[in-house]
């Protein structure tokens, strides 16, 4: 993969850019230090998929604009993570959020991989915010829901971030047989998709 960085914090941007060119299916890694520099750079439009923090100036305009423009999905990474500013980012067009101050050499390795696969990736935290913040008033959870052992083995690698086909070669099933148990969960957690039904899980200590 072809991968382009857009950061306007010097050290934090090349640590990330270096992290990345370790992973062995990185070919190269583009950099900028802001939204004027990307789009100046011929490296963006040959990206397979760009990470930008969303916090910086002109930053949450970006991430629509650029997955409209090169095709490549767009991941966040930034410390601006309360719930309005996950969901801006999400409705926006990113596949996924990650919070800086919480990232890891393997957590991001993960979170590339299943955004180049086509899963969205936000992190359990951050999606057990999103559930309390998004949850109606007067909505009650499940009081009695339990997951069969096939539930929570597929839950536990999606809310790891692997997506839908790695989740199928671990555990040896089909992809239709691992979309059929996530919306067998989704549905029996009461969520509206799987990101809650994985917020519901992780806070309820579900997986």
């Amino acid at each position: 993969m072809k991968l382009f960085v857009v950061d306007p914090h010097t050290i934090y941007r090349r640590g990330l850019a270096a992290c990345l060119e370790s992973l062995p299916e990185v070919r190269s890694v583009g950099q900028a230090a802001s939204v004027r520099q990307a789009w100046e750079d011929e490296a963006l439009f040959a990206s397979d998929l760009v990470l930008v923090d969303h916090a910086m100036s002109g930053g949450l305009d970006f991430l629509g604009a650029v997955r409209e423009a090169t095709g490549a999905p767009v991941v966040v990474c930034s410390s601006l993570c309360s719930e309005d500013a996950v969901l801006a980012a999400l409705q926006s067009g990113a596949a996924g959020v990650l919070r800086k101050e919480t990232l890891t050499t393997e957590s991001l390795a993960t979170a590339i991989r299943a955004a180049a696969s086509g899963t969205g990736v936000v992190t359990p935290e951050l999606l057990r915010d999103l559930l309390d913040g998004l949850a109606p008033d007067g909505y009650e959870k499940p009081a009695a829901a339990r997951l069969t052992d096939r539930e929570q083995q597929v839950l536990s690698l999606i809310a790891d971030g692997h997506p839908t086909r790695e989740v199928a070669q671990q555990l040896c099933y089909s992809e239709r047989t691992v979309k059929n148990v996530l919306h067998d969960v989704v549905t029996k957690l009461g969520a509206r998709s799987r990101s809650q039904a994985v917020a519901h899980a992780v806070r309820e200590g579900l997986i």
